[in-house]
Order: structure tokens, then sequence, then C-alpha cells
């Protein structure tokens, strides 16, 4: 196959707007955007007091506009263990399937957390959530309480899933905090969409092939780590958005940086890469970078009737942490990128009013 050659990326200052309620400060994770026939459903989550995710409804404007409702996880297993939805799909009969972050509590001295990802399903548009099943969690006696990075002990989180082209498979891209820092990074697992239900057919991509997840075997990054996050100061990608480009006939994926920091996974900048089939974890191209400092959760989110934050086109709304200022352009055919953003705290403060972090 022969390489893929970048498209060029440029981001043009635009009205600002956020997707978020005045009361929170900074959404804190992927915000899944959906629309269908002229409706708008967005749901933004927050880490005060404890994980939880807000629900609204518009029918008539692209961005949402309030009133943001809790939403409610009927029967959540663990209830005091706060929880983000960072991905939703619509199937056909518009059953929603989500997948969460839930942020389990250690028993270390200092207050780190063991992340692990699941999965949701909802009846009634994204107010009530029943739960599905847990697709990857370390086991407690994995956390590592010398770990410097400030937040997590290991585990897996901030992530995103996106479906295949043809309806098949659904590839969840997240990031890998476990100890071996040889297994940390950007990592892919897949399942089939029929499986949904029960997602329990968990796939990984092994010694260059789609194999069985073996939960005692770790899963190997495309895209691995620098320094690890057992440091204050780790230098990794992390935080994976990936939108499929209708315009582009690619998948886009936009990625945190972090380097250099002091236990606060400090934004150095936001990359972009770019694959024809997520079937090929090896098919991404090297990130890119776009954006110096920034902030994080960056996201690709199209403006079309039928499109959100995993489907876009050449043309849409450039985020972080919720935010907009900007919108992104898109050409397969190359030319020009415009160059790096610098975007810093005063920028910030200039364009919403208060830096968001």
């Amino acid at each position: 196959m022969p390489a893929l050659r970048d498209p060029s990326v440029r981001l043009v200052p635009a009205e600002p707007l956020r997707l978020h309620p005045p009361s929170i400060r900074r959404t804190d994770c992927n915000s899944p955007l959906l629309r269908r026939g002229g409706r708008t459903l967005c749901l933004v989550s927050h880490y005060l007091p404890k994980g939880h995710t807000l629900r609204a409804v518009d029918g008539g404007s692209l961005w949402p506009r309030g009133p943001f409702d809790a939403v409610r996880l009927i029967d959540d297993p663990e209830p005091t263990v706060g929880k983000w939805i960072q991905t939703v799909w619509r199937a056909a009969d518009g059953t929603l399937f989500g997948w969460f972050q839930a942020e389990e509590p250690t028993s270390c001295a200092k207050p780190l957390f063991l992340p692990h990802i699941g999965a949701l399903r909802s009846d009634d548009d994204g107010l009530s959530w029943r739960f599905l099943g847990t697709l990857l969690r370390a086991p407690r006696d994995d956390a590592d309480c010398d770990n410097g990075n400030g937040f997590f002990a290991g585990g897996y989180g901030d992530f995103c899933v996106i479906g295949d082209r043809i309806g098949a498979w659904f590839y969840l891209h997240y990031s890998s905090y476990v100890a071996d820092e040889n297994a940390q990074g950007i990592c892919v697992l897949r399942y089939p969409v029929t499986t949904r239900q029960r997602p329990d057919a968990l796939e990984a991509w092994c010694d260059g092939r789609w194999a069985a997840l073996d939960q005692g075997r770790p899963v190997m990054p495309i895209f691995g780590v620098r320094r690890g996050w057992r440091h204050r100061d780790p230098a990794a990608f992390w935080g994976p958005a990936i939108h499929y480009n209708r315009d582009l006939d690619l998948f886009v994926m936009m990625l945190n940086w972090t380097e250099g920091g002091s236990a606060d996974f400090v934004q150095r900048g936001i990359f972009v890469s770019f694959n024809e089939d997520p079937a090929d974890p090896t098919g991404w191209s090297p990130p890119r970078q776009i954006v110096e400092h920034g902030s994080w959760y960056p996201q690709v989110i199209g403006t079309g009737a039928d499109e959100g934050d995993t489907l876009a086109g050449a043309d849409a709304r450039f985020f972080m942490s919720g935010y907009s200022a900007w919108t992104i352009h898109f050409a397969r055919d190359g030319g020009p990128s415009s160059p790096t953003l610098a975007i810093g705290r005063e920028a910030f403060a200039a364009l919403f009013g208060a830096a968001p972090w």
C-alpha cells in the first residue's frame, strides 16, 4: 500500500462558542454530539464533585443551548465511583449505545485513581442508561502508588470509540497507563457491532493481526510513550478523539501531548494523525502538531445536518475542553497548512473570559 499523504489542515478564527453550560468550567473528556432530523443531542461531563455527565437536546440550533440535565445510571453497580460518558453511537432503531470511563479511588496515600472502561445502553435518547458490562479493567492490586503523574496509578481510560464505514466493528482507541512502560500509550481494541448488547468478543491487535483479547497479556500501543506515566513529567500522547471525515474519506485522530510537566499532565500541544481504515492500526500517519499548548480534549465536530463528533466533512469546528473559537479545514489534495496555532492561558482568557485550566 502506498504511503498515505497527509491532508493539509488549517485552523481559522471563528465566533467563540462552548458545548457546556456556564456552571461548568470546562468539559472533562470527549463530548459526544449527535444530530438527527434537525435535532442536536449533546453529552458533556465534569469531574466535580465526582465524574458525572449532563445531557442537552436542542431542536433549533446546531449547538446545545440547554437546559442540561444530569443523566441517570439506572443499575450502576458502583454509584460512589465517578463516571464520564465519552462516546455515543446511535443504532438504526434509535437506541443509543455509550461508553464510559470510571475512576476508582485507590488506597494510596496520595489521591490516585485506577480508571476503567465500560459500556452502556439508553432507550430514552440518553436521559437514562443501563450497564452492559466492563470492557477493560485492571485489578486493584495493579495500582502503583509510586506513580508520579498526579492522577492515575495505572489502568485504562481517556478513549474514544468509532465504527468502521460498513458498520461491522467498533474500534476502541484508549490511553494505557499500565505499569509496563512498553504497553503504555495509545492502544486499540475492537469488537463486532452485532455483539453490542453483550460486548464480550474483544479483539486486540497483536503481532500484526487481530486476536482474541487475553486480559493477562498487555496490548501493545500504536503510539508508545517517550517517558512513562510513572514519572512526574511523562512525555506521551493521550486522550485520542477520532472522527470519520466523509470528504477526505479518511479517519482523523486528534491527540493530546504532554511533556515536561510536574504531576499535572501539562498540555504541550495537540497533534493530528490520519488513517484510511482503523482495521489496520499500522496505517495511522505519524502525528503532526497543529496546536502549541492549548487545552485537553481536542475534538473535531461536524456542522452538517447528520454530523457530530464522530462524523464531519472538510469544514468543521475545532474544540478544546468544550470550547471553540476556530473552524478547521482539511484538504486531501495537500496544499499549505496553517502555522501551528499557539494558544495559552492569556489567549484562552481573552476569547472566553477565563482559561479552562
